[in-house]
């Protein structure tokens, strides 16, 4: 595999391998381009400017360029219904504090379970 040499500001040179290099490469202004890495020795991230010549060497070193301003696919939401909020978690942690938390969680499963059956049922025509 090959080996990228690069200086850490506090350690001096390092060998890096070239998954551990990330390029940022903004097509717009070649000024913005830059490569990040973590020093193997100290454990820094160090980061520097990429001209057209560094952006050559480590591409040829195998470095996978990534695009800035490129944006990133949207994600659908993993799960339906409201995000999950701040408050959401601190009443989830005064529910769990309590002894009777389970049964709560079961009366709250049920209760919308048989609004979604009497949803069901209203949609196909029958009464609750």
């Amino acid at each position: 595999m090959t080996t990228i040499k690069a200086t850490c500001p506090t350690c001096g040179e390092v060998g890096l391998t070239p998954p551990e290099v990330e390029l940022w490469v903004d097509p717009a202004e070649n000024e913005a381009s830059f490569y990040a890495f973590t020093c193997p020795t100290c454990l820094c991230v160090v980061r520097k400017p990429a001209d057209d010549r560094v952006v050559r060497l480590l591409t040829t070193g195998g470095v996978e360029v990534r695009h800035i301003g490129t944006p990133t696919p949207a994600r659908e939401p993993r799960f339906p219904g409201p995000r999950l909020v701040h408050d959401d978690l601190l009443d989830f942690h005064t529910l769990l504090a309590r002894d009777d938390w389970f049964a709560d969680l079961l009366a709250l499963v049920r209760r919308d379970a048989a609004a979604r059956h009497g949803e069901r049922r209203r949609r196909m025509g029958r009464a609750a």
